[in-house]
């Protein structure tokens, strides 16, 4: 089975708005820079068939399934069950299950009475005031119960809070208004950490029920190896390691399924300017597949960044958004279940 996650930069700015009635698609969108919708859409497309995911783990995808619908039937030949959205706004998350392929049966999971429910907030202290608020997700985390090989897999697929500042190059670029950046931006860094202690939580419930859980974790964390100026003067925690697990508890910790088996060159997902570090174009490692260890030492068999379908998408005769499918890469995993 192979499963597919991929940030699809703003789906949403590829459909009329809600207010104009039914989904439907925009010829254009020239203010997102977008000269023919269709046409990046079909590019979109081509590297999903190119890959042949069983599942596909969509973040930014539209607001309305039916939106979702759309892009499955025109472009993909309606050949995917849609599971989502999550949460509101105009960034959401998606699961794409191909119909008649290796997944047996795929539902949404709601939550028990007695679990987490991402639908709710939260007490928690975002903001490092040492005084406890209620706090919700930005985008709530979508779960599937997947059944392969008559076995249940459960897929999460989350996408958290960004680190994404309003004027912030101008902001950190003059020394007066520099403490108003850092006081935002670790606020952010905290805001990640919260959501993803909590699916943490969500996991070591899960785990504790059944250590032997397959459970397949996928999306943009907005966070990745190494340490940025945040956390190395402000001490904010990378906050992959937070939903990966604790080393104390081993045998519950998350493996990541590709960071091992790419090259250095390769092992990144996105490019953006890092003002703060002064490196335009930084490759950096936003987007995770992370295995419970029942599916990391017994199912999995390969996981790769999908540069080559990527790039053999890219228009570079464009310009802007209809240079690139999205402005990150997908990513795979390959398990073997018998």
């Amino acid at each position: 089975m192979k499963i597919v996650n991929w940030n699809i930069e703003w789906m949403n700015d590829w459909f009329t708005p809600i207010s104009a009635g039914p989904p439907g698609w925009r010829p254009e969108n020239p203010g997102r820079g977008i000269s023919d919708v269709r046409a990046l859409a079909d590019r979109v497309a081509q590297v999903i068939k190119a890959l042949a995911p069983d599942v596909l783990a969509i973040q930014e995808g539209p607001s309305r399934a039916g939106e979702m619908q759309l892009f499955v039937n025109d472009h993909l030949d309606g050949a995917f069950d849609i599971l989502g959205p999550t949460g509101r706004g105009t960034q959401r998350l998606f699961v794409l299950v191909k119909k008649g392929g290796r997944v047996e049966a795929a539902s949404r999971v709601w939550p028990k009475p007695d679990r987490i429910d991402y639908a709710q907030s939260w007490p928690v202290d975002v903001v490092g005031d040492l005084v406890i608020e209620s706090y919700e997700f930005t985008r709530e985390p979508l779960e599937v119960d997947l059944t392969v090989s008559g076995r249940p897999i459960l897929l999460v697929n989350l996408h958290s809070k960004s680190k994404y500042i309003h004027g912030g190059r101008a902001l950190w670029d003059n020394e007066a208004t520099r403490p108003q950046f850092i006081a935002q931006a670790v606020r952010n860094r905290r805001r990640i950490a919260a959501e993803l202690m909590r699916v943490r939580t969500a996991l070591d419930e899960r785990l504790a029920d059944d250590p032997e859980a397959r459970i397949v974790v996928v999306g943009d964390l907005n966070d990745g190896p190494g340490v940025d100026f945040f956390e190395e003067h402000y001490l904010i925690h990378n906050v992959v390691a937070v939903v990966s697990g604790n080393p104390f508890n081993p045998r519950r910790m998350l493996r990541h399924a590709f960071i091992d088996r790419e090259l250095k060159d390769r092992n990144w997902t996105a490019r953006f300017d890092d003002f703060i570090d002064k490196i335009p174009n930084r490759p950096l490692l936003l987007d995770h597949i992370l295995l419970a260890p029942s599916v990391y030492w017994g199912a999995f068999r390969n996981a790769r960044i999908e540069h080559e379908a990527f790039e053999a998408c890219i228009d570079r005769s464009a310009s802007g958004r209809m240079r690139d499918p999205s402005d990150h890469r997908p990513q795979s995993v390959t398990l073997e279940f018998g």
